[in-house]
């Protein structure tokens, strides 16, 4: 009988938990994302040269180089990291941040699952938000 309680109650409770792990993969991810941002920026003041932030939405990745194409840091959001997101995209796929902070473009990089998204939008001035 206290078998049937227990089971019942982490059945009840087992899509409630898979829902809030998802939730906080997907806040991690985003606040992850403006983190890069951030790294970005200094980057580019410490090199003294524009950095380029590429998005691969295929391969759920971003990538800071150099203008010669040299990689300084590559983060994965694929299933197979830690964040295990099944969307990612951004809008433009790259952007170039000078060492002044400004950007040549607004991106907006949008993170999610099957029913959570949030954005990461950082702007041409170089200011960044989390949306949603």
């Amino acid at each position: 009988m206290v078998l049937i309680i227990v089971a019942t109650v982490v059945g009840a409770l087992t899509p409630s938990l898979a829902r809030q792990i998802t939730h906080a993969r997907i806040n991690r991810a985003a606040n992850v994302v403006a983190g890069d941002f951030y790294l970005a920026q200094s980057l580019a003041v410490r090199q003294r040269s524009p950095v380029i932030v590429t998005f691969d939405g295929g391969l759920k990745t971003t990538t800071i180089a150099l203008p010669n194409g040299t990689a300084l840091f590559t983060r994965r959001f694929d299933i197979e990291s830690e964040f295990k997101l099944s969307a990612f995209s951004a809008s433009p796929a790259s952007v170039t941040l000078l060492p002044s902070g400004m950007a040549n473009s607004s991106v907006t990089v949008t993170i999610g699952g099957s029913d959570y998204n949030k954005r990461v939008r950082m702007t041409r001035a170089g200011q960044i938000r989390i949306i949603g």
